[in-house]
């Protein structure tokens, strides 16, 4: 089985981002999904724990878990 998993970094100040909801990006949220496919989301700080919450349960879900 593939690793997979979710890894947090704080953004660049150099090359600031945008959140979905439109606030300034403080962390990006990097995901190892299967067969290789990745994902970045960046995302401000009020959104962190939603977004790597759902994206866990979602590897877990498809983990069997």
């Amino acid at each position: 089985m593939a690793s997979c998993g979710v890894t947090v970094e704080p953004v660049d100040p150099a090359n600031p981002r945008e959140c979905s909801c439109g606030e300034p990006a403080d962390f990006l949220v990097f995901t190892l999904w299967y067969r290789g496919r990745r994902s970045q989301d960046a995302v401000c700080e009020y959104h962190l724990q939603p977004v790597v919450g759902g994206i866990k349960r979602e590897l877990a879900k498809r983990n069997g878990g």
